[in-house]
């Protein structure tokens, strides 16, 4: 149970429950031994009567109404215990998926890069689903039973210690065949998690992305994809079945041969007249009382093990470091230079270095440009500004103070970021252009569609601010999404900005309107701009250009349109678009 007893580790305020669980129970196995004693005494009554030696009727009536306020007692006791118990798993399921929440929404964005979102939104349903479950079985009847066979035992060993030896020996040997089948179980277990998570994961994917899919005409490939992880599980499926069922019919045999037992021995016993009629239903009533528990048993186990594997899994995400901001420097970075010096990143320590000791420098209200290859580094560059990831070695100053020494989300808010694909949420476009800001006025959110040039296309929409976006705004274009980031961005009113690629991958309408925007936006801000199309960069401040993860050129546009390098080429390549332009950027690894 140590597995389970750690998760209790991210739930509070449980106790109250756990403990009145657990004096419930008590009183109610107490309860339902009253029956077992008073049946034993009418037995005894009705035989005396029976047999001419003595007794009356008039005894049993009290016995009946013992028995009948014991079972109402019982039924009171066990729904209210119900309740608790329903109470208690309710409770820890919303206390554990909010730390599993809270903990992913500070966990490093390499965490992402490296996980399947369906793992991780299975990893909730699935953990927590089954370790509540489990918990609410506990705590309504495996508690209860415990109690009752544990009680029971002690009276027959009053009674009878050979009846208490035997029923009270195939706990240890159910332990015993637990611990057995437990440890591949719980690994084919794990197995079916993997490919369930595979299998889902794509499935989510497919479905986001069913344009494509569907332009590609992959739906058989993805269906055939989707079957084969699915047959593999039924595989498992089988072995885990086999193995589990061997165990049970071994659990069960045993107990079928203990309860022969103990049959023959009160039998026997009371034959010989060794104990009354009385003393014989007594004890089987008590045996009785045990042996569904016990049978019961069977399925608890089943439960514990799905709630140990998925426990794990559990403490797997909540061990994961979280990103720890330990800044302390508040820092307004209005009108301060950004200053990266000799910054080195690789995505994962082993691989090739992104980036190789960078260096340059963003004047303060300045509008610079990273031009180069696709995968030259120049999205980790914002990455870096924004923390999202920390660089190997050197550092990124704003004002003279290093961007790690300043709180997080002080620094964060600062920044406003519109991303080459928009990245809206399911809602209306008001919560969407807010979503920075939630407090914001109807009057600043129409104010910011109007600079980001949305604010037509929007009033045009049936329902306007109020028209429902799609998952990622599936009922919006491309141009219209943009625009709707543009606004968001304007709203949010971050003194520094980061344009990554915003524009390369919309039409020549769109562009245009986008841009208009984009303009408003850059004005009187320090902007970090990454853009293939050259166009959007011709009237920037200064240009960088990377070349295998080093600043290879530093300078402004009609500098650069001069001097040979990378700029120059790409220049001549988007004017012309010669053979011979093409071979020139292929030693240099370009993709435009």
């Amino acid at each position: 149970m140590k597995e389970i007893a750690r998760i209790f580790r991210y739930a509070t305020g449980l106790n109250k429950f756990i403990v009145s669980i657990a004096i419930l129970s008590l009183v109610v196995s107490a309860s339902l031994l009253v029956t077992p004693f008073v049946i034993k005494y009418a037995t005894d009554v009705i035989v005396a009567i029976a047999s001419g030696q003595g007794g009356n009727l008039a005894q049993l009536w009290p016995l009946l109404a013992i028995i009948g306020g014991s079972s109402l007692l019982v039924v009171v006791l066990n729904s209210i215990n119900g309740y608790l118990g329903d109470i208690l798993a309710a409770r820890l399921r919303q206390q554990l998926s909010e730390r599993y929440y809270q903990h992913l929404l500070a966990l490093p964005q390499s965490y992402y890069d490296e996980t399947e979102t369906g793992k991780i939104i299975n990893r909730l349903s699935r953990a927590i689903s089954d370790i509540s479950q489990f918990i609410n079985q506990l705590a309504n009847n495996f508690l209860q039973m415990l109690i009752t066979v544990g009680v029971s035992i002690a009276i027959m060993w009053w009674y009878s210690p050979w009846v208490a030896v035997i029923i009270g020996a195939q706990i240890p040997v159910y332990i015993f065949l637990g611990a057995q089948s437990s440890k591949k179980w719980t690994k084919f277990q794990k197995q079916h998690n993997t490919l369930y998570d595979k299998a889902s994961s794509r499935f989510a994917e497919v479905i986001g992305q069913m344009k494509v899919v569907k332009s590609f005409n992959s739906q058989q490939r993805e269906y055939a994809s989707f079957q084969r992880r699915f047959g593999k599980m039924v595989g498992i499926t089988y072995k885990q079945s086999r193995h589990w069922y061997f165990y049970s019919t071994l659990r069960t045999a045993c107990q079928a041969v203990v309860y022969t037992a103990v049959y023959a021995i009160l039998f026997i016993a009371t034959a010989q007249r060794a104990m009354s009629i009385g003393d014989m239903v007594l004890l089987l009533t008590l045996v009785q009382q045990t042996r569904m528990p016990l049978q019961f048993i069977n399925f608890y186990i089943d439960m514990y093990q799905k709630a140990v594997t998925n426990s794990q899994d559990y403490e797997e995400v909540m061990r994961t470091k979280p990103d720890v901001d330990t800044g302390s420097k508040d820092v307004d970075v209005a009108g301060k230079d950004i200053v990266y010096d000799k910054v080195s990143f690789a995505y994962e320590a082993k691989d090739k270095r992104v980036l190789q000791a960078v260096s340059f420098t963003i004047p303060a209200g300045s509008r610079v440009a990273l031009v180069g290859a696709s995968g030259g580094g120049k999205s980790t560059l914002a990455n870096l500004l924004m923390r999202l990831y920390e660089p190997q070695s050197g550092a990124i100053v704003i004002g003279g103070i290093a961007i790690s020494d300043m709180p997080l989300a002080r620094l964060r808010n600062q920044i406003a970021t519109v991303f080459q694909e928009a990245a809206l949420f399911s809602g209306t476009i008001r919560e969407n252009i807010a979503y920075g800001m939630p407090w914001a006025t109807d009057e600043q959110i129409q104010s910011a569609a109007k600079q980001a040039n949305a604010y037509e296309f929007i009033m045009e929409l049936p329902k306007g601010f109020d028209t429902k976006v799609g998952e990622r705004g599936t009922k919006l274009s491309g141009g219209q999404k943009q625009r709707i980031a543009i606004a968001r961005a304007i709203l949010k009113d971050a003194p520094i900005l980061i344009l990554d690629e915003a524009t390369s991958a919309l039409d020549t309408r769109s562009e245009r309107a986008v841009q208009e925007a984009l303009d408003r936006l850059m004005q009187g801000r320090t902007v970090l701009i990454i853009a293939h199309r050259l166009s959007t960069i011709a009237e920037v401040d200064k240009i960088i250009t990377l070349k295998r993860g080093k600043v290879d050129e530093i300078g402004t546009p009609a500098e650069l349109a001069k001097s040979g390098g990378i700029y120059n080429q790409l220049l001549d390549l988007q004017m012309g678009g010669s053979s011979a332009n093409q071979k020139k950027l292929k030693k240099y690894d370009i993709a435009v």
